[in-house]
């Protein structure tokens, strides 16, 4: 057998670090940061714990990398739902929240987790509160271009009601009205102008 080459080397490296992160993020989101250990980490992703700790100095950075890599798909979607029209985009934004939140619960499930956590871990108050200004500046330019009287606290409003009807529909599932909701903000904010 002849030795890997070099691309093949990182391909293999890339591969762990998928699975080790998408064993952490399993977890973490199904049993919690405090009760997942690198242990089970290194279990469930086939792999031993000191190749973990070859690419992750601990299961904080773990976290980090997994949180920065949700931060940036994230970046990416925003990338992705932008149109010339802002009405358009405001719709996607809306369609992407709704239909994310119900194809990809356990992700959201961790974010949630995190977010009332927030005062065990900096960097994540770091990042969300980096983020969510962010997020808040987009959609206050998207409803500033649709003439709302107070686009700021408006585009707030609409990050607030994300983070309720997220935890809304996480907590009741199948018996919160998503499909509804979803259809009454985009109505309410796309359909009209202001």
């Amino acid at each position: 057998m002849s030795p890997k080459t070099a691309y093949q080397n990182e391909e293999l490296r890339k591969q762990s670090i998928k699975k080790i992160l998408d064993s952490a993020f399993l977890l973490f989101a199904k049993d919690g940061y405090d009760s997942t250990s690198i242990a089970r980490i290194s279990k469930e992703a086939g792999v031993s714990k000191g190749l973990i700790y070859n690419y992750f100095q601990s299961k904080e950075d773990l976290l980090i990398t997994l949180v920065n890599n949700v931060m940036n798909e994230g970046d990416h979607m925003i990338s992705e739902i932008i149109t010339d029209n802002p009405a358009d985009t405001l719709k996607n934004l809306f369609e992407w929240y709704f239909d994310d939140l119900t194809i990809r619960s356990d992700h959201w499930k961790l974010m949630a987790e995190l977010t009332l956590k927030i005062e065990k871990f900096q960097f994540i108050h770091d990042i969300f509160t980096t983020k969510m200004s962010e997020y808040v500046a987009f959609i206050e330019g998207l409803l500033t271009q649709l003439n709302y009287d107070n686009p700021k606290d408006e585009a707030r409003l609409i990050a607030s009601m994300f983070d309720g009807i997220g935890m809304q529909y996480l907590v009741i599932r199948e018996d919160y009205p998503i499909y509804e909701m979803k259809e009454y903000l985009i109505k309410k904010y796309c359909e009209k102008t202001k």
